[in-house]
């Protein structure tokens, strides 16, 4: 008979890891929860000294020896056991030439999602190591989101390596110990839900249409995930970030306000809503920017702008989000159930990356001496939003759109970098500009896209119908008039 693992800790789970499990057992076949990073390692590894530093970090860390007990249980738990390993799985495909290197570790990578995870029985991260080289490697690192969020992985990997590089010195890594991931479960559940909803029903008061991206006329399943990237200057993230500090705001709350206002444009309206990924850890913890665990929560972000300026509406934007930030630990779900619109709230999502984990493997390869570096670091995640934005801040702004083509024409989403950039430049050229005086694109570009359209025979596969064409010009150029007739106009 198999022994029995020893416990070490039983609590409940988190508002989000609840979610994340109820929609993992109805969608069994979905990977939007399932996450997987890849780096490639150049240079000496010691296959056996990885084995132990990934050892030790499941010894530091609680959240890796977790299994989520749901079955024949009255109300699912997170079960710490004591002792639990994860084991490297090394494969030598050296001696094929580079393009079956890549098309066999791309294959890997596929195979790995498919085999996905069980969240009761399986360890719940895999780590695999593929020998393209007597001194090339590509590392493949998947865990089930229910474990942690992206904030960690840079964490976990400094660890790791600081580990690796302290047992190839022959000494014990000094690391600070960490607090762990029950101990915000336990603040978690001495919140007070009653006082949270409140709040929230207050916040979403009056909110009656939904403002999303402009959707197909008509939505088909076969579409694809897709992609539009694009960099907003240096000397323009510059300018917005001088806008954010006059204005007592951050960078994130002043891209929020310009992406709330192209939501107003395209729905005709002065009151927006869509959904933020935050950081949900809360401040009052000690040492909570190190637990390594799920934090994050998507809570909708309101920009109501009638009679504001830009500056003014950032201002207000920032000491909302200060407001809510006491109770952005609120399940979305719950959120939701608080507002008129219900599951209709939002359909997209946007995250600011403070602290990308590339940049964190980037100056560890500065510092350590691990006998290789890591480079190529990439992360593959899903969610299941049709769109969502992610924006990475450096000395410029990267945005990445990820959308579902079945959902959204990839022309609109393509355009939305120039209507982003135009609004940028007005801003930066005048802060205090009034936010119903924007638009989406300059004279010329409108007059050119309005010549365009009225041209015999060129109607755009964009917008396809007559009040498609007429609802997006409503949209780029909401205050110009759009009908002329005796007596007035509209």
């Amino acid at each position: 008979m198999p022994q029995q693992p020893e416990i070490q800790d039983i609590y409940p789970l988190s508002f989000m890891q609840e979610g994340m499990l109820f929609h993992s057992l109805y969608d069994e076949q979905s990977r939007a929860y399932f996450e997987q990073a890849s780096f490639t390692i150049n240079g000496q590894l010691d296959l056996d000294r990885f084995q132990k530093s990934m050892d030790a970090v499941f010894d530091r860390y609680e959240i890796f020896r977790t299994t989520f007990i749901y079955k024949n249980v009255a109300k699912p738990r997170q079960v710490v056991l004591k002792d639990r390993s994860c084991r490297v799985h090394f494969e030598d495909i050296s001696h094929l030439n580079e393009r079956e290197k890549e098309h066999c570790t791309e294959a890997f990578k596929e195979q790995d999602k498919k085999r996905g995870f069980d969240l009761q029985s399986d360890v719940l991260m895999r780590i695999s190591v593929l020998k393209w080289a007597p001194e090339r490697y590509v590392c493949i690192w998947s865990h089930h989101h229910i474990l942690m969020d992206g904030w960690c992985l840079g964490i976990i990997i400094k660890d790791f390596l600081n580990i690796y590089q302290a047992l190839g010195e022959g000494r014990l890594p000094y690391l600070q110990p960490v607090q762990p991931y029950g101990t915000y479960i336990k603040w978690l559940m001495q919140q007070d839900r009653e006082e949270a909803a409140a709040y929230w029903k207050k916040r979403l008061q009056h909110f009656e249409k939904a403002s999303s991206l402009p959707k197909r006329n008509e939505q088909v399943s076969e579409g694809e995930l897709q992609q539009v990237t694009f960099t907003i200057s240096e000397k323009e993230t510059s300018d917005l970030q001088k806008i954010a500090a006059a204005s007592g705001a951050t960078l994130n709350t002043v891209f929020q306000a310009l992406w709330g206002i192209l939501l107003q444009k395209f729905n005709r309206c002065d009151d927006a809503v869509f959904g933020s990924v935050v950081s949900g850890r809360p401040s009052e913890l000690e040492d909570v920017e190190n637990i390594v665990g799920l934090f994050i929560n998507t809570i909708p972000i309101r920009v109501q702008s009638k009679a504001l300026s830009f500056s003014d509406l950032v201002s207000r934007m920032q000491k909302e989000m200060t407001e809510a930030e006491a109770y952005s630990y609120f399940p979305l779900y719950d959120i939701q159930a608080q507002s008129t619109l219900k599951q209709d709230l939002i359909d997209h999502i946007i995250v600011f990356e403070n602290v990308p984990t590339q940049q964190e493997i980037e100056g560890l390869n500065q510092t350590g001496s691990f006998g290789f570096s890591v480079e190529n670091f990439a992360m593959a995640e899903e969610t299941n939003y049709g769109c969502s934005v992610k924006v990475i801040p450096g000395s410029t702004l990267f945005v990445r759109i990820n959308f579902h083509t079945g959902l959204y024409e990839p022309g609109i989403i393509a355009e939305i970098k120039d209507y982003l950039q135009h609004m940028i430049s007005a801003v930066i050229s005048d802060p205090s500009l009034p936010v119903s005086r924007m638009t989406l694109l300059d004279q010329d570009k409108t007059q050119k896209m309005v010549a365009e359209y009225n041209a015999t025979g060129a109607v755009s596969a964009l917008a396809p119908t007559l009040h498609g064409l007429f609802e997006r010009q409503a949209a780029l150029t909401p205050e110009r008039t759009a009908l002329r007739f005796s007596g007035g106009s509209l």
